[in-house]
């Protein structure tokens, strides 16, 4: 009897509500609700990274380890702390799991001066765009990848989760699904990754970005990442007019399983499009941001290694599915 009890925790159906939460800059950000060791946390929600990671208040009540760790993120800032164990839940689902402790923040040897160099620590939120005050005690990284510090979803006993963000202008919040039902996953079209080692280092899909009315494109890997508030195309050169009608197809070139449209420098479409150099990959990159979160609900299964895409209402002047 234990042991049904535990299987049925173990696959237990639990949503809470993603909010959006807009930065004095500007940008959009998105937050989870949380217990940290019976105190409620707020944390950003970012699929594009992995690990629960606790600035030092939020951190209270955890016990610390002996294992340092750190973790930095694209736009340069860099937590170091150590590993320690915490209660944590996240709705219903509930567990003793690592997470990082935060004791120090600064900026990577690659990009020394990040937004987090010029704010006091004391003052220094994640997520907060460098910006005093704003931003998040904590981060919710619930990329499907190697690392350290394991997915606390999947800690926590998430076989997969959807993820539905706010869209802009909307009344109510999103949701962040843990182990939908079978009735709630129908309809999604599986996209191949860019890598599906087990071993690997991101959750990048095989897409392309493309003008509707040209034959120009990017083909690369692709992040669909709920941190990064625009589109951004790595190692490549180019100019997209505001308003270009553009397009991001999912799956080979050939043969594309799913796509987007969407007008370039849209706010309502999350679609502010740079293109930028990044020494520390190689070869081109598209980092689509919210764009895919505003056209679909975004599964990810675990248990499998897949990322899926459904299709969302179309929303005034916003990223629409098209297939």
């Amino acid at each position: 009897m234990l042991l049904l009890l535990a299987l049925a925790a173990a696959v237990a159906r639990v949503e809470v509500p993603i909010t959006e939460v807009v930065l004095s800059d500007g940008t959009r950000r998105y937050s989870v609700p949380l217990t940290v060791a019976g105190r409620q946390v707020t944390a950003g929600l970012d699929t594009g990274s992995v690990g629960l990671r606790l600035l030092p208040d939020a951190a209270a009540g955890t016990t610390p380890t002996g294992t340092p760790e750190t973790y930095s993120y694209g736009v340069g800032t860099q937590l170091t702390g150590v590993v320690a164990r915490a209660p944590v839940a996240i709705g219903d689902l509930a567990g003793d799991i690592r997470v990082q402790a935060v004791r120090s923040i600064g900026c990577t040897a690659a990009r020394p001066d990040c937004p987090a160099r010029h704010i006091p620590p004391a003052r220094f939120g994640i997520q907060g765009d460098g910006l005093a005050g704003e931003g998040f005690r904590a981060i919710l990284g619930t990329a499907m990848v190697h690392a350290a510090l394991p997915n606390p979803l999947v800690a926590l006993g998430a076989h997969r989760w959807m993820v539905e963000l706010p869209r802009p202008g909307a009344a109510e919040p999103g949701r962040l699904i843990l182990n939908p039902g079978e009735d709630e996953t129908a309809g999604f079209v599986v996209i191949p990754l860019a890598d599906a080692s087990e071993r690997r280092t991101n959750d990048a899909v095989a897409a392309c970005l493309a003008h509707d009315d040209s034959s120009a494109a990017v083909c690369a890997p692709t992040l669909i990442d709920s941190g990064a508030p625009g589109i951004e195309v790595v190692n490549r050169k180019g100019e997209w007019a505001g308003g270009t009608k553009s397009r991001l197809s999912f799956g080979p070139p050939s043969a594309p399983v799913a796509a987007i449209g969407f007008p370039i420098d849209s706010r309502a479409a999350g679609s502010h499009l740079t293109f930028v150099r990044d020494d520390r990959v190689s070869g081109p990159r598209i980092r689509s941001g919210l764009v895919t979160y505003f056209a679909d609900d975004v599964l990810y299964d675990v248990d499998h290694a897949t990322i899926a895409l459904r299709p969302r209402p179309p929303y005034p002047d916003g990223a629409v599915a098209v297939r």
